[in-house]
């Protein structure tokens, strides 16, 4: 059988696009003698389709579209599998539609049904195409495990997307480190990873499809960045022709978040309609950067750069600084090749009205600027980029938001150091950004300036001394740019409490003022520009209630308490409160046997009463069969009592 994975990229929700262009990858396949056409994950419905999946009319268009490519497909005699999410008794599940004979087929609920009252939908469905079982499955290294014996290919429907600090999220990049190989040779199934390419909602997929025969070689794969057409033939008990392992992609940081962030922004500014963009040029690293990005994504022709020089500069120094700032941004635009619309100083008091007269200076250029931006992207019919970080948004999105004009930030995942790195490797294809901007220096610059604003901002909202915030930027200017990005990291993607970052290990004070800086910023954070997700979690997978008045303040030496240890104590105390129970109880029957056979308590060794109990029963048996027939007079109950008494226990 012959197996055919379209790995193609298109707009979201457009079924009859979809559709149109999967015939066309079906007669392609036909051409080359496949069997089967499989579709990506995302294709009809994305990952997080969120409340659509609710509307009863986006399930009608999605079946009516699936009919219709059923009967494009059975007119070439071709099976397809697509993959959509829908709902499965009102949660969302990853279904499989098998298009047979003109017939849309849910596979896995269908499975799921037939399976009895207890139906496990998220189990792989296993069925058979030509003689080959078949079994489909959305987290390959899980259900592996539960395969069925005699099951010749595993179908791998890639829907995790891309992460930059995880490798398998890479496809075919993460088989020569390792990856897959082991576990499909272990099982002895043919695999096929249907790997997603291009940008999907706020996440990408950096395709690389591939097909390993059951000795874990990769005998086929597709490019990554890029649509293709894999074709294959799936032949148990056969060697075929294999890819050697060098010749495999490697994944490489850098490289692919770099390629990630270029796809994720083409078909972003695609889908809106738009194919240009316009950005703010201020002469650091992140506004520089991020216009190499767009033109590796758009073409120079249609990046438009924002260039506002600044007229409060009073010492030489400051004019020296400014002078050479608008030299690198007219230098990167030249050798970009990009159009620089330039905005000569201007009182931005005057610009924006006398109602702007007691606002903070900062404000007043940050709302110009975003001024000068829209104004730009209607010209020329753009859309406006913003080159804030995931730094930004931990410590000074309360000073950034007012100046934010971007619909759309592809680095607000990233923190500010990697950016170094990201443009280290930009350069090494071709040296578009000024050498004086990739630089440890330029990061510290770039630093210096996120934490002043961030805490200038924080003391207007909650009017601390400036004193006390004077001594704040003293604090986070001493470190080092990346150890505080590495606390976010740590605290955001890993979830660390205060006292369990390295950062508080070195500096207790300056890991204060971070998780200070990122909580006093929870709810500007919600009015940034929506970034490109790639890490292991973002600000908006990591969002707190906006209103709360709790932060994490650490510990102060003391032992974390959890609900777990809490349990703990209690079934303890309990398991106590159960034998003390018991010796009391043991004592009351005791006393009251004791009483009964008329022996002082204090005779009865408490150790070994039960014996002593037994003893005196035998003894007086026996004297009762010595003198049977003499009336015994009823001895006293212990305590002088007037008839037996027990505890409630």
């Amino acid at each position: 059988m012959k197996i055919a994975l379209a790995q193609i990229d298109a707009r979201l929700g457009d079924m009859a696009g979809i559709v149109e262009r999967l015939e066309h990858q079906a007669r392609l396949a036909h051409d080359e003698g496949a069997r089967v056409l499989v579709a990506p994950s995302p294709l009809f419905s994305g990952i997080l389709p969120g409340s659509m999946i609710e509307e009863a009319n986006y399930e009608h268009d999605l079946l009516g579209a699936l009919a219709a490519l059923a009967a494009r497909l059975d007119a070439l005699g071709m099976i397809g599998l697509v993959p959509a999410v829908v709902s499965y008794e009102h949660t969302p599940l990853f279904e499989v539609f098998m298009l047979k004979e003109g017939r849309v087929i849910p596979v896995r609920s269908l499975l799921a049904w037939r399976r009895g009252s207890a139906p496990d939908p998220w189990a792989p469905p296993v069925f058979d195409i030509d003689d080959v079982r078949v079994a489909v499955t959305f987290d390959a290294m899980r259900d592996i495990n539960e395969l069925p014996t005699g099951c010749d290919l595993l179908l791998f429907f890639q829907s995790n997307a891309f992460e930059m600090g995880n490798e398998v999220s890479s496809a075919v990049a993460s088989v020569a480190d390792g990856h897959f190989a082991s576990a499909v040779v272990e099982h002895g199934v043919w695999f096929a990873c249907m790997a997603p390419v291009g940008g999907y909602e706020d996440v990408a997929f950096t395709g690389g499809s591939f097909v390993m025969d059951d000795a874990g070689r990769v005998v086929a794969a597709a490019p990554c960045f890029e649509e293709a057409l894999l074709v294959q033939e799936v032949a148990r008990g056969t060697t075929l022709p294999a890819i050697e392992p060098h010749r495999l992609p490697h994944f490489q940081r850098e490289e692919w978040l770099w390629e990630a962030l270029r796809l994720h922004l083409a078909d972003t500014i695609g889908a809106a309609g738009l194919s240009r963009a316009a950005l703010a040029l201020t002469g650091d690293l992140p506004s520089s950067l991020l216009a190499s990005l767009a033109v590796d994504a758009l073409g120079p022709r249609n990046v438009v750069g924002v260039l506002i020089e600044r007229d409060d500069v009073a010492t030489p120094a400051e004019e020296e600084a400014e002078h050479r700032r608008v030299g690198l941004v007219r230098e990167l635009a030249r050798g970009m090749g990009i159009r620089l619309v330039e905005h000569v100083p201007q009182d931005p008091v005057r610009a924006l009205g006398p109602d702007c007269a007691g606002m903070d200076r900062e404000d007043l250029l940050g709302r110009l600027g975003a001024i000068y931006l829209e104004d730009a992207a209607r010209a020329f019919e753009a859309a406006p980029l913003s080159s804030l970080t995931k730094t930004d948004a931990a410590l000074a999105a309360e000073a950034v938001w007012r100046g934010e004009a971007g619909v759309y930030a592809p680095f607000g995942d990233i923190c500010l150091t990697e950016l170094e790195f990201l443009a280290r490797v930009r350069c090494r294809a071709g040296a578009s950004i000024p050498a004086s901007l990739v630089t440890l220096r330029a990061v510290r610059e770039r630093m210096g300036r996120t934490i002043a604003s961030g805490v200038a901002a924080f003391g207007r909202r909650h009017r601390f001394a400036r004193g006390y915030l004077a001594d704040m930027v003293r604090t986070l200017a001493a470190l080092e740019p990346h150890a505080i990005d590495e606390a976010i990291e740590e605290h955001v993607e890993r979830s660390l409490a205060l006292d369990d970052l390295s950062l508080a290990a070195r500096d207790p004070k300056a890991a204060s003022l971070v998780m200070l800086l990122i909580h006093a910023n929870e709810a500007a954070r919600r009015r940034l520009p929506a970034p490109l997700i790639v890490s292991a979690r973002s600000f908006i997978e990591r969002a707190w209630p906006a209103s709360t008045a709790w932060m994490d303040s650490g510990r102060g030496g003391e032992a974390g308490a959890s609900c777990a240890e809490l349990v703990e104590r209690e079934a303890r105390r309990f398991d106590e409160l159960g034998e003390e129970h018991g010796e009391r109880v043991r004592g009351e029957i005791i006393g009251v046997i004791a009483g009964m056979l008329g022996i002082p308590l204090d005779q009865i060794d408490p150790d070994d009463a039960e014996n002593e109990l037994l003893r005196h029963m035998q003894q007086a048996m026996e004297a009762g069969a010595a003198g049977a027939g003499r009336p015994r007079p009823m001895p006293p109950f212990a305590g002088g009592r007037g008839g037996v008494f027990f505890s409630q226990n």
